[in-house]
């Protein structure tokens, strides 16, 4: 999480996010932490049901959709070095 928060373009890491977004944890992002937005890139996510996993944020109106780099994976980023990286839940740059 030291690293992920030494990123420039990174104001707070918030640690234990967790994946599924519910409507208690995103109210605490917009009252709490002052997020105006949830931005994912333009790939998919989808929890295990299926679901969006985004489709809370969308419903009130608080998600943002970014072009997806292509050929550019954060998972292979992290993946790179595990003695290096280790985050226990998955990281939301918000």
């Amino acid at each position: 999480m030291i690293m992920v928060g030494a990123v420039k373009w990174v104001d707070e890491v918030i640690p234990d996010a967790p994946y599924a977004i519910t409507e208690e944890f995103m109210n605490k992002l917009f009252t709490e932490y002052d997020i105006d937005y949830i931005i994912h890139g333009d790939d998919p996510c989808l929890l295990p049901d299926g679901t969006d996993a985004y489709a809370l944020a969308k419903k009130a109106g608080r998600y943002k959709q970014i072009k997806r780099t292509e050929g550019v994976s954060s998972t292979d980023i992290v993946g790179t070095d595990s003695a290096l990286f280790f985050f226990p839940s998955p990281i939301r740059l918000c």
